[in-house]
């Protein structure tokens, strides 16, 4: 029985330094795609537009290159669903008559009072202004610090992958008069981004269409009719599996363990029993209210509280059995008292590692 608990926990190590050298092997790759890629790039007079229509025409939606360059999260917190960022975001569109740097708006901006916008090329006066690359082509950087915010899905929790997004929108122009297009750049981040708890995963940019299924009071305008190109700028990240186990599953563990030392007490000393379970079940729920308090608050159970109520279900079968156990043995059945005892410790101990062990491969 000893060899099959310890066999259990080798495994469950096992399953983590694979991940573990899993997730490393996808750190350096993303490493090695974010190396090779420019942080910036820009458009000369001698280049052209390389989505523009293969005739040469000049008619469609105007598109507005953007992109995006992280080089610093100071706070992440999940309980809140906010992080915060510094970065650069930069447009580069042809044509005088417009300036989307101007007219866009971060549609998932968290608090709007701390914002920090502050424009690279500007007028004499201060005030942002396209620098002219030639060939009717601007150009426009901003640096940024802002909070955004999005919910964060922690039902894999501890092994929950998330992703930071930067959304923008044009307040002005529809789909049918600008587009966003991502900048070759905006896959770069800088090589010292480090999110404390994490570890990169990747950087990706995309834009897809927004439809707003209202006119915003205007009589003028049908419902449907306003459809708006949406630029996200987004960081994946992952949380190191090996520590996490470290710091979540392996302390509710040993309580197990602690637990499942109940059923190798005599029966004639049933106060002891009942109050090892007692210190087993306050332990286990000191550990789940502090692994809670770095959540957000939801209304599903995520992959932890799976565990802890297997772990509480394990430790009131304990105290039921001990109860039997020690009738049994005021009854004059020592033996069967016994064997009562071994029975529950092979079966409670069984099912709950290998549950345990289910549940982890089925989110991996």
């Amino acid at each position: 029985m000893y060899a099959l608990v310890v066999g259990v926990l080798v495994l469950i190590a096992a399953m983590a330094v694979r991940s573990q050298r899993s997730s490393a092997a996808s750190a350096v790759r993303a490493t090695t795609q974010r190396q090779h890629v420019a942080p910036r790039s820009s458009l000369g007079v001698d280049r052209v537009d390389p989505l523009a229509p293969p005739d040469g025409s000049t008619t469609g939606p105007r598109r507005v290159y953007v992109g995006v360059y992280a080089f610093h999260v100071p706070q992440l917190d999940l309980s809140s669903n906010a992080y915060l960022v510094d970065f650069w975001i930069w447009f580069r569109w042809k044509g005088a008559d417009i300036d989307p740097s101007k007219t866009f708006e971060f549609m998932n901006q968290y608090e709007a009072w701390d914002l920090l916008k502050q424009p690279v090329y500007t007028d004499e006066s201060g005030n942002a202004k396209p620098d002219a690359l030639g060939g009717d082509w601007f150009y426009q950087v901003f640096h940024v610090q802002a909070r955004f915010g999005r919910p964060f899905d922690v039902r894999r929790y501890p092994f929950d992958e998330q992703e930071l997004v930067i959304a923008i929108e044009d307040t002005n122009s529809t789909v049918s008069d600008m587009v966003y297009v991502p900048d070759p750049g905006t896959t770069a981040i800088d090589p010292a981004l480090d999110i404390p708890g994490w570890r990169l995963v990747a950087v990706r940019a995309r834009v897809s269409e927004t439809v707003y299924p209202t006119n915003f009071g205007d009589p003028r305008r049908p419902v449907g009719q306003d459809r708006y190109t949406r630029f996200q700028y987004s960081i994946h990240i992952a949380r190191p599996v090996l520590g996490y186990l470290a710091t979540t599953l392996l302390p509710v563990s040993i309580v197990m363990l602690i637990t499942f030392a109940v059923f190798l007490i005599p029966s004639r000393y049933f106060e002891g029993r009942l109050g090892l379970g007692i210190t087993s079940l306050i332990s286990a729920v000191a550990l789940q209210l502090t692994a809670a308090g770095d959540l957000p608050k939801t209304g599903y159970l995520v992959l932890l509280d799976h565990v802890y109520n297997l772990s509480y279900l394990v430790i009131f079968i304990a105290t039921i059995e001990s109860v039997f156990a020690v009738r049994l043995a005021d009854s004059e059945r020592e033996e069967a008292s016994r064997r009562l005892d071994r029975w529950t410790l092979a079966i409670s101990s069984t099912l709950y590692f290998g549950i345990v062990i289910a549940l982890i491969l089925r989110q991996r």
